[in-house]
C-alpha cells in the first residue's frame, strides 16, 4: 500500500506543475526515484516507468499512433528480487559498493524465504586459474568440498584480465566463483542464467584475504520467462500533409534492483536521455513541422541489447521508408566537454550541419563525430538504412551502470543549449 502511495504522491507532484513548460529536472529526478526501481524487472520497475512516460505524453497533447502509447513485447531476463547477503569472515559485504552479482549468475535460491550457504575461502591468482583452467585441470587449483574459488584478478594487462575474466564466466556455468577485482564496478543485465554462482568483489573490501575463511552467501535469483515490456510511442503531426516523418528517440529502461535494498538509479544513462527527448518534442508540439511528422519514441530494453529498438524496426508503426532521420539521445546529463555523434562520420552532410548550428548557438564546446557502432537504439534502424545519429554528452561525470549514477550527480550543463541546438538542427534537415 505505501509502494503505490509513494508513486500516487511522484505523479500528483507532476501533474500540478503540468501546465507549464516542461520540467526537465523535475522528471529526471523523478524517473531516478526508488520508487521506480532502476526501472529494470524487479517489483514493476519498467512499467511503472513506461505509464509515467505515457502520462506525459498525454500532458504535452502528444497523441498515441494506435489505440494507446504502447507497443509490447517479450524477453528472458534474470533478477534479483529479494535477499541479497554475503558475509566475510563475519563482515557484511554491500551489494554495489563493496560487491556485485553477476548479471547472469544464479543464486542460493530460486524461492523465497532463501537460506544462507556457507562457502570457504580459497585463494589464487589470476595467472595460477588461467595457467589450470586452459590446460583443464580443475584439481589442480585445490579446491576442497565447500570451498568456493576466489581468482585475483588484479593488477595484470587488459588483454589478461579479459582471457581470466572470460574463463571465470565459463567456470561459473557449472561452480560458484568470487573474482577480486580493483577496477569500477560496472553492472548489467543477462537474459541467461548460469548454473552456479558468481560475484566479484573489491579486493579492498576484503580484510582478511587467507584461505579458509567463512563467506556466508544468501542470494535469491528469479529467472523471468517472456518478461513483458512496452516501447512507449507518441506522435506529433505535421501542420500540412506530411511527406515523411523524424524520430526522436531514448531508452527509459535501466538496471533495476540488486536485491531489496540496492538499485541502480540510471541518471545519465538513461533518465536525462528522455528528459531531453521530451523537452526537444515539446517545442515541435508548440510549432509542429510544415511537412514532416516527430515520432516520439521512448525505447525499453535497451540494456538487456537494444530489444526495444529491434522489434520496432521489425514491427514499425509507420512504414520505415516514409523515415528521413532518427536522433537518439542518450547520456545527456552533463556536456562540459562536448557531444559525440555517432554515425557523424557516416552522414557527413548531416554532421557538419550540427557542427555549423553549434558554433552559431555555442550549445557545446565541441561537437566529435564516431563511426557507426551498435551500441544504442539507432543501430538497427541505421542497418535497415534510415539515416539517424546516437548523441551522448561528455564531461566530468564518470558514473555508468553503477549506484552512483543519481540524479543529484547530474550537472545539465549544456542541457537547455543542447535542447534548442537539436530542435533547430531538426528544423534544418
Amino acid at each position: 500500500m505505501n509502494k503505490f502511495l509513494s508513486i500516487f504522491c511522484l505523479l500528483l507532484a507532476f501533474q500540478l506543475n503540468a501546465q507549464d513548460d516542461f520540467d526537465y529536472k523535475q522528471f529526471t529526478k523523478v524517473l531516478c526515484a526508488p520508487e521506480f526501481h532502476g526501472r529494470g524487472y524487479v517489483q514493476g520497475g519498467d512499467s511503472i516507468a513506461a505509464a509515467y512516460i505515457a502520462r506525459n505524453y498525454a500532458d504535452m497533447g502528444i497523441r498515441p499512433v494506435s489505440d494507446n502509447y504502447y507497443q509490447s513485447f517479450s524477453f528472458n531476463v534474470n533478477t534479483f528480487p529479494s535477499s541479497c547477503d554475503v558475509l566475510f569472515s563475519g563482515q557484511n559485504l554491500i551489494p554495489g559498493k563493496d560487491y556485485l552479482v553477476a548479471a547472469a549468475s544464479s543464486g542460493t535460491c530460486e524461492k523465497t524465504p532463501c537460506r544462507p550457504k556457507l562457502f570457504y575461502s580459497k585463494f589464487v591468482t589470476g595467472e595460477e586459474f588461467l595457467e589450470k583452467i586452459s590446460k583443464r585441470n580443475i584439481e589442480g587449483l585445490g579446491a576442497k568440498e565447500n570451498d568456493i574459488l576466489i581468482v585475483k584478478n588484479l593488477n595484470y594487462s587488459l588483454d589478461s584480465s579479459r582471457k581470466i575474466s572470460y574463463l571465470i564466466n565459463q567456470y561459473a556455468q557449472f561452480q560458484p566463483i568470487i573474482e577480486l577485482v580493483n577496477k569500477k564496478f560496472t553492472w548489467s543485465v543477462s537474459p541467461v542464467v548460469y548454473g552456479s554462482i558468481y560475484l566479484q568483489i573489491q579486493s579492498s573490501s576484503l580484510v582478511n584475504q587467507k584461505d579458509g575463511a567463512e563467506i556466508s552467501i544468501n542470494i535469491h535469483n528469479r529467472f523471468l520467462n517472456n518478461h513483458t515490456a512496452r516501447n512507449v510511442i507518441g506522435i506529433i503531426e505535421a501542420r500540412k500533409k506530411a511527406k515523411s516523418t523524424i524520430m526522436l528517440t531514448a531508452h527509459y529502461d535501466h538496471l533495476g534492483r540488486l536485491g531489496s535494498e540496492t538499485f541502480f538509479p540510471g541518471g545519465n544513462d538513461n533518465a536525462s536521455g528522455v528528459a531531453m527527448m521530451l523537452s526537444v518534442a515539446e517545442k515541435f508540439k508548440k510549432k509542429p513541422l510544415r511537412n514532416t511528422n516527430v515520432l516520439i519514441v521512448a525505447f525499453a530494453g535497451e540494456e538487456i541489447g537494444l530489444l526495444g529498438s529491434k522489434y520496432l524496426s521489425e514491427h514499425p508503426v509507420i512504414p520505415l521508408d516514409k523515415m528521413k532521420f532518427q536522433l537518439n539521445m542518450d547520456i545527456m546529463g552533463s556536456g562540459e566537454k562536448g557531444i559525440t555523434a555517432v554515425n557523424g562520420r557516416i552522414f557527413k552532410k548531416e554532421f557538419k550541419k550540427l557542427q555549423k548550428l553549434n558554433k552559431k548557438l555555442t550549445a557545446v564546446p565541441a561537437v566529435k563525430a564516431r563511426g557507426k557502432s551498435a551500441n544504442s537504439d539507432h543501430h538497427h534502424f541505421t542497418e535497415k538504412g534510415i539515416p539517424g545519429f546516437f548523441i551522448y554528452t561528455m564531461g566530468y561525470n564518470q558514473n555508468y551502470h553503477d549506484i552512483y549514477d543519481t540524479y543529484e550527480a547530474l550537472s545539465f550543463s549544456s542541457f537547455e543549449g543542447l535542447s534548442a541546438l537539436f530542435e533547430l538542427f531538426v528544423r534544418k534537415l
